[in-house]
Formats: structure tokens, sequence, C-alpha cells
């Protein structure tokens, strides 16, 4: 993701206190974090990883191309993996997840976000919604979650409140690429849900405060604005505040 216009908001703020997180919700994530590592560790022990796996018999790596080729797609559910050129990517970065649902089949009638530049399939069918990124370093190792501007992904622009509503979701039940690339997925969007929802909510933000600054600008399609929100992430520290907040 470029960074030819930083973030509107500061990236340290973005991490909540999961001190407010219901203990219902950190065990569900204590147990994400448990299937993270593992998918991480037995990928590992057989010489390979999540991106390694996105990757595989897909030829070589190309800047921009979307992996595996195709996309990923799982009912209301899909992935892909891509790389930007590293001045537009974050410091050891190899790429990045983009994840999406469809609200046709699991929120029928759920209302678009019609800011400057919106684009709306008449075909309900035919809506995505970017839920969020995370970007990886060649090992497969997170880094950070992102989200973007609509003519990033050319996403149907769904307000957070309902983006966060379909964050349950993105589940990929899949073999293809690889079972645990995709449970590791799955278990991230758990794992990272508290940031998710920060991000999203402070993505609505930025929109807002870029629309109200540019008024004669189509704000959904200003190639200025790109990364809406950013937040550093890593598993240990994530399963550190967990275990706090559990007081485990």
């Amino acid at each position: 993701m470029g960074h030819t216009q930083p973030a509107p908001h500061a990236t340290e703020a973005l991490a909540p206190d999961l001190s407010g997180i219901r203990a219902e919700q950190l065990e569900a994530m204590h147990d994400a974090a448990a299937t993270v590592l593992t998918c991480e560790r037995v990928l590992a022990k057989s010489g390979s990883s999540v991106v390694a796996e996105v990757l595989r018999g897909q030829g070589d790596f190309l800047i921009w191309e979307r992996y595996p080729l195709g996309d990923v797609e799982d009912g209301a559910a899909h992935y892909f993996y891509h790389a930007h050129t590293p001045d537009e990517m974050t410091a050891g970065e190899n790429g990045h997840f983009h994840l999406f649902v469809r609200p046709a089949t699991v929120a029928p009638g759920l209302r678009p976000w019609k800011l400057p530049g919106a684009f709306v399939p008449d075909n309900e069918a035919e809506r995505f919604v970017h839920i969020g990124g995370i970007s990886v370093d060649g090992a497969g190792r997170p880094l950070r979650l992102f989200t973007t501007n609509r003519w990033v992904t050319n996403e149907t622009l769904y307000r957070a409140d309902d983006v966060i509503a379909l964050l349950d979701r993105f589940v990929i039940e899949l073999a293809h690429p690889n079972w645990a690339v995709n449970q590791w997925l799955n278990a991230m969007v758990v794992l990272y849900r508290p940031q998710l929802e920060v991000l999203l909510q402070h993505r609505d933000a930025a929109l807002e405060t870029w629309a109200a600054d540019h008024p004669d600008a189509e704000v959904l399609e200003d190639r200025r604005l790109q990364i809406t929100s950013e937040v550093p992430v890593g598993t240990h520290a994530q399963i550190a505040a967990i275990e706090a907040a559990l007081e485990l």
C-alpha cells in the first residue's frame, strides 16, 4: 500500500485496550492465537510459510499480480495476496493479504455508504466489502493491519458498523491453496478483531475528514488518499495483551 498520503490517525492510537473486551471474546481470541501459532509451526516444520504456500506453483512473483491466480473464494468470503513496489509497502513487508466479504448472501439489503465517488453495482451480488489487509514479511509473520480508500480495491463502501457486523462471515473452508493458510487467515480475523474494528472506525473518520477538507474532490476516488488507517501488530504481543486482560 502506498504512503503518498499518510494515514490521518497515528498508528499507536489505534491499538485498543484489551482490558475492555468481554471475557468470551478474549477466550476466542486466545484460541485463535493458538491456531495461528500452530499453522505457522506446521508450515515452518514443513519448510514453508503462508506466503510460500500462496505463491506455490504460481510462477514468478510479480508486483501487482494477485495470488493465487483467480483469488480464493468460498461462499461470501474471498481473499488474495499481492505486493506493491518497495516504496509503497511498510519496512520488511513481502506483500499483503486483502480480505473481503460479499454482503448479498449474508446481509441482503445492506445499504452502501454513498460518499462522493461511490461506485455501487446495480446487481447486489457483485458488491464486495474489504474488511482489511494484513501485511506480512517473507516468512509470513504479520507486520500490520490496514484499511484503504475505496478505489484501491474497487469495493462497494459500507459504513464501519455494517462492515464490523460482517467480520464473522470471513470464513474460508477450502484446501486450496493450502488448508493451513486458510485456517491462519480465519484465525487472524478473530485474533485481531478489536484492531480491525477500530481500524474500520478510523477509516470512516479519515474519509469524512478528507471529504470536509477537499469539498471539490470525489473522496473515494482521490488517489491522494490510499491508506485510511493502519496499525502495527505482532502475534506474541497480542497474546500477551489477551492474557493480561484475562489475568492469566
